[in-house]
C-alpha cells in the first residue's frame, strides 16, 4: 500500500495561507451515541487507531458527520481540500500528527487577528474529536478511487446480485480485499472505504445487501 505523509513545514505553510474563516458557520456539538466513553481527560493519541469492527465503523460514521458539520466548509467535503486550507488526509496517522491536530482543534487558529478556525475545546467531546480524526486519517485516495471505478462497478454488481442469492460471506471477503488495496494518504494501517462498510453490513446481515450495494453506488456517483 502506498503511504504518503505530510511534513510539519508543509502543514504550517498551508495553515498560514488559510483564506476562509468559519464566518457565520456556528460550531456544532456531535452526537457520539454508540461510542465508548473516553472520560474527560483528553488522550494524546487517537484511541481508535487500531479499532476494528463495529467500533471502527461507528467512529468513522460519527466522525464523518462531525467533519461535515464543522470542518468541511474550509477543509472540503469528504476532507478533500481545495487548496485554501490544509488537506487533512495527508496529516500523519502518528503521535506527531495527533499533537498537531489536537492543537488546532482545541485552541483554534488566528491569522493577523482574524479567527480562521475557532477553538472547539468547549464544543466537541473527546469522543467526537477522535471520531473526526479517525474519519480523516482513514480516508482513501479519491483520485485512485476515481481511476479504479470499473473495479468498483464490478463489486457493486456482485453485491446487487446477492438479491437473487449467493454467498454473502465470500462477497464480503472480496470487498474487504479490494478496499484494502486502496492507498490511505495519512500512512494509517488501513483505509476505510464504502467497500469495507458494505462488507461489514453483509457480514452482520446478508439481507441488507441492497443497503450495502447503495453504499458502493454512492461512491460511484461521487
Amino acid at each position: 500500500m502506498i503511504r504518503l505523509s505530510i511534513t510539519c513545514a508543509t502543514l504550517l505553510i498551508c495553515s498560514a495561507q488559510l483564506a476562509f474563516a468559519h464566518g457565520d458557520t456556528v460550531p456544532q456539538a456531535v452526537d457520539t451515541s454508540g461510542l465508548p466513553d473516553l472520560g474527560e481527560a483528553m488522550a494524546s493519541e487517537n484511541p481508535w487507531r487500531t479499532a476494528e469492527g463495529d467500533l471502527l465503523f461507528s467512529a468513522v460514521k460519527i466522525g464523518a458527520k462531525g467533519f461535515n458539520s464543522n470542518c468541511a466548509r474550509c477543509h472540503g467535503l469528504e476532507a478533500i481540500a481545495g487548496g485554501l486550507a490544509p488537506d487533512l488526509r495527508y496529516l500523519e496517522a502518528s503521535e506527531w500528527g495527533d499533537e498537531w491536530y489536537l492543537s488546532r482543534v482545541l485552541t483554534g487558529y488566528e491569522q493577523n487577528g482574524a479567527v480562521k478556525m475557532p477553538p472547539f475545546a468547549d464544543i466537541l467531546s473527546p469522543e467526537a474529536i477522535w471520531a473526526i480524526r479517525t474519519y480523516i486519517e482513514t480516508r482513501p485516495d479519491q483520485e485512485e478511487m476515481t481511476a479504479r471505478q470499473p473495479e468498483l462497478s464490478a463489486a457493486h454488481a456482485k453485491v446487487e446480485a446477492l438479491a437473487a442469492g449467493g454467498d454473502a460471506t465470500a462477497i464480503a471477503a472480496e470487498l474487504d480485499a479490494l478496499g484494502d488495496s486502496f492507498a490511505v494518504l495519512s500512512g494509517a494501517a488501513r483505509s476505510v472505504t464504502a467497500l469495507h462498510q458494505a462488507a461489514h453490513i453483509l457480514r452482520a446481515d446478508p439481507a441488507r445487501a441492497p443497503a450495502a450495494a447503495e453504499l458502493i453506488a454512492a461512491t460511484l456517483r461521487n
